[in-house]
């Protein structure tokens, strides 16, 4: 499993500085999963980020530089 440590360490600390919610980590999909809540919201793969949000708010999203949709099986996947 491939990723990169130090945005996993970013990552990492960021959510740890967040009151109220309970982190875990897991591999999956080929790097290293942030769950809150109980719900995945980051995987870390290489150097990319993998990131979960309200699909009502994918307009404003994919506007960001940097931003690209997430395309499992050929269909963009709405939230991610």
């Amino acid at each position: 499993m491939a990723y990169d440590i130090e945005l996993a360490q970013r990552v990492r600390a960021y959510l740890g500085g967040v009151s109220g919610i309970t982190v875990h980590e897991k591999k999956m999909f080929g790097g290293l999963a942030f769950l809150v809540n109980g719900k995945m919201c980051i995987n870390v793969t290489d150097d990319s980020l993998m990131c979960r949000f309200s699909p009502d708010q994918t307009d404003a999203v994919i506007q960001r530089k940097g931003c690209q949709p997430m395309v499992m099986k050929g269909k963009n996947l709405a939230g991610y």
